[in-house]
C-alpha cells in the first residue's frame, strides 16, 4: 500500500480537551506514527494542548467552527431562558417554535464560513504538501463549502472527507448556500480522484452513494477505551448517562427516571455547563435534576478531559443514550461504541443504527420516549446476563473499531467510481 508522506488532521470542532473531537483525531494521528507516517492537528484555535510532550503538534488554526450554530448568542439566551420558566406543559412547543425560528433563520443568512481558506493558508504553512493526506472527519456543509475555491487540487495528496450527518440535517444546521448534494458535486469536480467519501456507518454512507451517484465508503469509529470491564455490576448499578444536554439526545428524560429509580441505583449524569441559551425543556429538566441531586445522582456540569471521561466509563454498568430516533436514525454514537468496547450494555432507541449494532435482546432496546424508562427496568434485570454477553464480544468490537483499523480504511483504495482517493503521482 502506498502511504502518504505526512496525515493532516483538520479539525475545526476541537476547541476543547472534552468531548470525541480530540479523541478521534488524536486515535488516528497515533495510529498514523506507529506506521511511520507524520502526523499534524489543525485544531481551533481556542484549544490548547494539554500535554506539551505530545509528540504530535497540534497548531492552532481555524476561527471557524464545526457547528457553529449553536454558539452562545445574547437573543437566544434571552428567550430560552424565558421559554424555561414556563409552566412545564407549555415549554415543549414553545422550545419547538423558537428551534423552527432559529432553523428558518439560519437558512436565510447562510453560515459565512472561512475554513476553506484557513485550511489554504495553514497547508502553504506547513509547506510540501502534494504527497500529503487531508483528513476532514467533523465537517459542516459550511466548512466544506469553500475547499474548492480556495484550496487548488494539486495542493495536496489526497482530501479524505467523512461524513457524520444526514443530508437533512447537514442542510439545517450550518448549511451552505447550496445543498450539501451540490456541495459534495463540486468538491467531487474539484479534486477528481484524489477525494474520497466516506460515511462512519453503512446506512449514512448508502444514503449518501444514492444521493451522489458515486462512490462513499464506510469508516469505523476510532475506539480509544480502557480494559473490557472486569469483576461484580456495581450494588447498587451504576447507570450513565454522557455527552451533550441536548433535547435529541432525550436530556429531558432524565429527571423522570432518577425519581423512578430512586434507591435503586447510582446515577451519573455528564452534561457540560447548562446555561441560558441551552433549549428550554432541558434546563427545566437540569434544574429537577439539580434539586435530586445527591450521593446517588452526581451532576457532572463540565467538560472531562480524556483522562477524567475514560473513569467514568470504567465505572459503568449501565449506559443510557435516550436519544430520538428521528434525529438519529443511520448516525453513529461514539459513546456507545466505547460501551461496547469496554463490554457495558446500553439501552438504545429502536429505528437507529445504535438499535441495529447493540444486542437485541429484550429490554436493551426502547420505543420512543414513553418506553425508555420501561426499558431501562427490563434491562437492569437481566443485566448480569446481558454484560457478560458483552464482554464476552468486546475484543472482537476492539479490534473493528482500533485506530489501526480505522487508518486501514482511510488509506485504502476507494470504491470502484472514485479510486483510488490520494495517491496519484505528481
Amino acid at each position: 500500500m502506498t502511504l502518504p508522506a505526512r496525515l493532516i488532521i483538520a479539525d475545526p470542532g476541537l476547541l476543547h480537551a472534552g468531548g470525541h473531537h480530540l479523541s478521534y483525531s488524536l486515535a488516528v494521528a497515533e495510529a498514523a506514527l506507529e506506521r511511520q507516517i507524520s502526523a499534524v492537528i489543525l485544531a481551533n484555535r481556542a484549544f490548547s494542548p494539554t500535554d506539551s510532550q505530545d509528540p504530535i503538534p497540534f497548531l492552532p488554526t481555524f476561527q471557524s467552527q464545526y457547528q457553529a450554530a449553536s454558539q452562545p448568542s445574547k437573543l437566544r439566551g434571552a428567550l430560552y431562558g424565558f421559554a424555561s420558566r414556563l409552566p412545564s406543559a407549555v415549554t415543549p412547543k414553545v422550545a419547538q417554535g423558537l428551534r423552527a425560528a432559529r432553523r428558518m433563520t439560519s437558512r436565510l443568512v447562510p453560515t459565512n464560513d472561512a475554513m476553506g481558506a484557513e485550511l489554504a493558508a495553514a497547508l502553504t504553512d506547513l509547506g510540501n504538501t502534494r504527497n500529503d493526506l487531508v483528513l476532514l472527519h467533523s465537517v459542516s456543509s459550511a466548512n466544506l463549502h469553500g475547499l474548492p475555491g480556495t484550496l487548488g487540487p494539486d495542493a495536496i495528496g489526497g482530501l479524505a472527507v467523512v461524513l457524520r450527518r444526514t443530508p437533512e440535517e447537514m442542510d439545517r444546521a450550518d448549511a451552505a448556500p447550496q445543498t450539501v448534494a451540490t456541495v459534495l458535486a463540486l468538491l467531487i469536480a474539484h479534486f477528481g480522484r484524489r477525494l474520497s467519501l466516506f460515511a462512519d456507518t453503512a446506512q449514512l454512507a448508502a444514503i449518501y452513494q444514492v444521493l451522489l451517484s458515486t462512490a462513499v465508503a464506510t469508516v469505523p469509529l476510532p475506539v480509544m477505551a480502557p480494559p473490557i470491564r472486569r469483576g461484580p455490576i456495581g450494588t447498587p448499578p451504576h447507570l450513565v448517562f454522557a455527552g451533550g444536554a441536548r433535547p435529541e439526545k432525550g436530556y429531558a428524560l432524565l429527571p423522570a427516571l432518577a425519581d423512578r429509580l430512586r434507591g435503586r441505583v447510582r446515577l451519573t449524569v455528564h452534561s457540560g455547563p447548562i446555561g441560558a441559551g441551552t433549549d428550554p425543556a432541558v434546563q427545566q429538566a437540569h434544574r429537577a435534576l439539580r434539586q435530586m441531586a445527591g450521593p446517588a445522582l452526581v451532576l457532572v456540569e463540565r467538560p472531562l478531559d480524556p483522562p477524567e471521561y475514560l473513569d467514568l466509563l470504567a465505572c459503568t454498568d449501565l449506559m443510557l443514550l435516550p436519544y430520538r430516533a428521528d434525529d438519529y436514525g443511520p448516525r453513529s454514537s461514539g459513546i456507545l461504541a466505547e460501551a461496547h468496547a469496554m463490554g457495558v450494555p446500553a439501552v438504545v432507541p429502536r429505528g437507529t443504527w445504535m438499535a441495529e449494532i447493540a444486542d437485541l435482546s429484550s429490554g436493551t432496546v426502547f420505543d420512543g420516549a414513553a418506553d425508555f424508562l420501561p426499558a431501562v427496568e427490563r434491562t437492569l434485570q437481566s443485566l448480569p446476563t446481558l454484560t457478560a454477553t458483552l464482554r464476552a464480544a468486546a475484543p472482537a468490537w476492539r479490534r473493528k473499531h482500533c485506530p489501526d483499523a480505522v487508518l486501514s480504511a482511510l488509506l485504502a483504495p476507494a470504491p470502484v467510481g472514485l479510486a483510488p482517493a490520494w495517491a496519484l503521482p505528481v
